[in-house]
């Protein structure tokens, strides 16, 4: 436990005199209440002494709210359970969190000591002058242990930063390539078996070399936490197509962390920009020439689109209601019409302004608003279908869609676009 500094025992009953107690001016005998009250009398001490009422609630520091008694509880506290065991500090002092212990003691008497007696630290450059700490790049506490086997850390792809080497290297069977017999005769050629040798020990260098390369580009280039950098690139699905992007992160290799960021954004921003030259030049056809024009163009278009599929909704409702009215069933018994439900045709959709829309053609572009498809969608369809072509040499509409599982007109239509323009090629005729 630690000792209160500020504890005063009572001259006369040599118990502890608690707050307030009483002290004598002129022969410095400390006195309990009870004591005090009583008239007790020690010594040279008499009761007809002038005294003084002592209480320890004065603050010591300026514009501080701490009082005596708790800076003398928390000083005597830390020099017995240590500096930073501020949770046992906090216990003594009783009355302050251990946050508030942590605060003060770093305030007023390391950072804004206001006595010099209290200047326990030197004054170096760092302390006067501070510099700002440059932090690393990545976290190095990611595991809690240097563990042999690494497998709980999946998302770390077996990269071990305790000791800075993966758990499975690259060409792992690249030492097997000395795994060769040694027992032969005298009779065979030594140089050869020399030659053979140093073939075999230039060809595991040139794999020892690759190993290391791919493992710098792993570490210089941020990928071995690759859980980050998948979802760091899923921010250019809106701009830049994902087939387009999965291209790209071979160029990783070839670049810097910061200068395949710098590229990945310039690409970006050059289709962000394309966008907006393609959408300021719709607004010039149209014949707007301001941004509140275009900003009102935009609206009334979306409320001429909504207004449309409302009227054409209700045209539809009238003449199925007309149509059912007017037709009898002997009618349709006699001439062998049956009912059909009207399908409820949808609206094209207006994909200017898009993302991906300038990489589209012409015939390409009516497609996708017919079908309500988005460009970045049919461009993702349209990479698919064509790499399965380009694999089997021809394409069925059987597998288009088991590869697209999309709605099975939809489908048909895309299949038949693409086989028109000469993108997929047709499966041959069974004789």
């Amino acid at each position: 436990m630690s000792i209160d500094i500020l504890q005063v025992k009572c001259d006369t009953c040599s118990e502890v005199a608690h707050e307030p107690y009483i002290e004598c001016c002129e022969c410095e005998t400390n006195l309990c209440t009870s004591c005090f009250a009583a008239g007790q009398e020690i010594r040279e001490h008499k009761n007809y002494h002038k005294y003084a009422v002592r209480r320890n609630d004065f603050p010591l520091f300026d514009n501080c709210n701490w009082s005596a008694k708790e800076e003398c509880k928390l000083l005597s506290a830390i020099s017995t359970h240590g500096f930073g065991n501020w949770e046992e500090v906090s216990k003594v002092v009783h009355t302050r969190s251990k946050l508030e212990c942590h605060e003060h003691y770093k305030k007023y008497y390391i950072e804004n000591v206001q006595y010099k007696e209290l200047k326990l630290l030197p004054e170096t450059e760092q302390s006067l002058f501070p510099k700002p700490i440059t932090p690393y790049l990545y976290n190095l506490q990611v595991c809690v242990n240097p563990p042999r086997n690494n497998q709980s850390d999946q998302h770390l792809a077996g990269y071990n930063a305790y000791r800075s080497e993966f758990e499975l290297s690259y060409d792992h069977n690249a030492e097997n390539i000395f795994n060769i017999e040694d027992d032969y005769s005298d009779d065979e050629d030594e140089e050869l078996m020399d030659a053979l040798k140093v073939g075999l020990v230039k060809a595991f260098n040139t794999r020892l070399i690759e190993r290391h390369r791919r493992y710098n580009i792993i570490k210089n280039h941020g990928l071995i936490v690759l859980n980050r950098v998948v979802s760091w690139l899923k921010r250019f699905d809106d701009t830049l197509m994902r087939a387009k992007t999965e291209k790209l992160v071979s160029f990783m290799q070839f670049m810097t962390g910061m200068q395949f960021d710098a590229f990945m954004e310039s690409l970006s921003l050059e289709d962000e920009l394309l966008q907006k030259i393609f959408r300021l030049s719709d607004y010039r056809k149209n014949g707007i020439k301001t941004f509140y024009s275009a900003k009102l163009y935009q609206q009334l278009k979306v409320e001429n689109t909504l207004a449309f599929k409302e009227q054409k909704y209700l045209t539809m409702v009238m003449q199925n209601r007309f149509e059912s009215q007017s037709q009898s069933p002997i009618k349709s018994k006699q001439y062998g019409i049956k009912d059909k439900k009207m399908k409820r045709m949808s609206m094209p959709l207006d994909i200017v302004g898009l993302p991906c829309c300038h990489l589209l053609l012409d015939s390409e572009k009516t497609l996708c608003s017919n079908l309500r498809l988005l460009p970045t969608n049919y461009l993702d369809i349209k990479g698919q279908l064509i790499s399965e072509n380009n694999k089997l040499g021809f394409l069925r509409l059987l597998d288009a869609r088991r590869i697209l599982k999309i709605d099975v007109n939809k489908t048909r239509k895309i299949y038949d676009y693409l086989m028109q323009e000469g993108f997929i090629n047709m499966p041959p005729v069974n004789k």
